[in-house]
């Protein structure tokens, strides 16, 4: 399942409105790059948001969307209209096929497989229908967007990613030892625990790797107690350490630099992610941030090269110029903003744009710095 293109507004015909004209998606790897304040970091929201939704995680607010993917060669279309809280529009469709449709009132009809025909219902208005009318017997073709939803990875490079949280080591039955919250990259420290007792080795030999690519002489990745910190909590105070080749001892989080703690803490997840056999779309914001050149495109080549074994899906949101020049120009999506319209320009729409300058001979970032996808 992947997303192969998003348009979405909210505010329309207000001193608010915000509209984005219309993102589509290569099948791997994208990165989205725009000036300040350009929409990157929305973007990303806005997927993330769809997929808890979808996900029943987490109510959307008033908006429109319309989502295409492609599943197994399929389109699926879903658009959804919200107004003061309440859905006004809820359509989904497979081939251009409408499988069901709903509007003011929720008032709408489903198709439902079993009966071989249509249905009228009504669920409630502040309700979405893909959740509440979810029946893998009735409306099967619900499934695989639930699915995606379930497996859409969301981390922000720019916050800490959970370097000033810890965990507590207790002795307890494999049994009753808590699954982390993947949606939650906060607890990468349970995140690690649980990767290293399900994958063992694999496991910590792709975070040792991953780390070693983006530029730390890493010998051993694991868990201990934090030199110089104590807690009355009833067992071990577990934190993050690496050590490296080249120091005398490890590393706790705690000391780590806050670059290198994020590079750690993305890595981690991702490869538990990976190894979980679960990613459809891994969302990553601000990713280079606080890195230098050397070990930003190093985390970026680790990255890209976990998603592409994996097939996961990966957007990436940036104004870096490491990261930039590190990812091809016909990945990119460049976000252009004027007033509350954001429009896109990338090599599928802009093809001369793009081969025109690449004739150049400049580097990536100067595709932006010089405003070359500026729109006509």
């Amino acid at each position: 399942m992947r997303l192969k293109s998003l348009r979405y507004s909210e505010f329309r015909d207000t001193p608010q409105e915000w509209v984005l004209e219309g993102l589509e998606l290569t099948a791997d790897v994208n990165l989205l790059v725009g000036k300040n304040a350009s929409g990157k970091s929305r973007v990303i929201n806005v997927i993330h948001n769809i997929s808890l939704a979808i996900a029943g995680k987490r109510s959307l607010g008033d908006g429109s969307f319309d989502v295409l993917f492609d599943h197994e060669g399929k389109a699926i279309r879903y658009e959804l209209d919200k107004v003061d809280g309440k859905v006004t529009l809820e359509a989904f469709s497979v081939n251009g096929e409408e499988m069901m449709r709903r509007g003011h009132n929720g008032i709408g009809q489903i198709l439902a497989e079993k009966l071989k025909g249509r249905l009228e219902f009504q669920p409630p208005e502040d309700q979405l229908a893909i959740i509440s009318r979810r029946d893998n017997l009735q409306h099967p073709f619900f499934e695989p967007i639930h699915q995606w939803a379930r497996s859409v990875f969301c981390f922000r490079f720019g916050t800490d990613l959970g370097q000033r949280t810890f965990g507590v080591g207790v002795k307890m039955a494999d049994s009753l030892i808590e699954v982390p919250d993947p949606g939650d990259p906060d607890r990468v420290v349970a995140i690690f625990q649980h990767g290293k007792k399900s994958f063992g080795e694999a496991f910590l030999s792709a975070v040792r790797e991953d780390l070693q690519k983006v530029g730390y002489a890493a010998d051993e990745v694991g868990l201990r107690q934090p030199r110089g910190m104590r807690l009355e909590v009833p067992g071990d105070l577990l934190g993050l350490f690496v050590r490296e080749r080249d120091l005398g001892d490890a590393t706790d989080q705690n000391n780590m630099s806050q670059g290198m703690f994020r590079a750690l803490s993305l890595l981690v997840q991702v490869n538990h992610a990976i190894l979980s056999g679960k990613p459809s779309c891994i969302l990553i914001d601000d990713i280079g941030e606080g890195l230098d050149f050397e070990r930003s495109c190093g985390l970026i080549d680790a990255v890209m090269s976990r998603a592409r074994s994996s097939q996961a899906q990966l957007v990436m949101a940036t104004n870096d110029r490491f990261v930039m020049n590190r990812v091809p120009l016909d990945n990119w999506s460049v976000l252009c903003r004027k007033g509350g319209r954001v429009s896109v320009r990338d090599y599928r729409n802009s093809r001369e744009v793009f081969e025109g300058f690449l004739a150049t001979g400049l580097s990536n970032f100067d595709f932006l710095a010089l405003d070359y996808a500026r729109p006509p």
